[in-house]
């Protein structure tokens, strides 16, 4: 297979596809924080989804829905700190999908990445990495909701999780930051191309 990527660059497009699926399944499943709703049910949340609930029924009684799904819209994600999260996160995700794709295409075609170009994507994973954080951090202010104290004890409030606790897809994050800051260091040795070496002779 022809590429410029060296040692590093194989190690940096490895880590980048990986960093890639963390973030995703990360961000997309929802499994933030995990509580109990109404003593009956394990309740999970994220910042735009979220997995089993109450539903009020047509005779007035309350039903439990064991099902994982997302708010109908925007703006019923119960917290604008969510919102923000769901934004910041998200953003990061897509970031890191298109860096994971062109570095992995650079394993096998030549001339994908360029030293230039590679610094490029690195400077975006730190990006993303940063993106990433930010929203996590935001996203506990949002724990004064109605539906987080609902299955914390009802004393949740920001940065206080209450009888909740974190879940696996809040670590999923944190390691796809962590490999995201990897990638950054590995992205400018990943290339042996110069910068004007942009043509191939043919």
């Amino acid at each position: 297979m022809a590429t410029t990527l060296t040692v590093a660059g194989m190690c940096w497009a490895t880590l980048s596809l990986a960093a890639s699926f963390l973030c995703s399944f990360g961000f997309y499943l929802p499994f933030w924080i995990q509580g109990r709703l109404l003593d009956k049910a394990d309740a999970y949340f994220s910042s735009f989804r979220r997995c089993n609930y109450p539903r009020l029924m047509s005779d007035g009684t309350v039903a439990l829905v064991h099902e994982c799904g997302r708010y109908a819209k925007f703006s019923d994600i119960p917290s604008v700190w969510w919102q923000i999260s769901t934004v910041l996160i998200g953003g990061a995700t897509a970031i890191t999908v298109i860096v994971a794709v062109s570095a992995v295409s650079a394993c096998c075609v030549t001339h994908v990445i360029q030293k230039s170009t590679a610094k490029i994507a690195g400077y975006l994973q730190l990006l993303a990495a940063a993106l990433v954080s930010s929203g996590g951090a935001i996203y506990p202010i949002g724990w004064d909701n109605r539906e987080v104290k609902e299955s914390c004890g009802n004393i949740s409030g920001p940065y206080k999780l209450g009888t909740c606790h974190l879940s696996w897809s809040v670590y999923m994050l944190g390691s796809s930051v962590a490999l995201l800051l990897m990638c950054f260091y590995l992205s400018f040795y990943s290339s042996r191309d110069s910068p004007g070496s942009s043509f191939r002779s043919i």
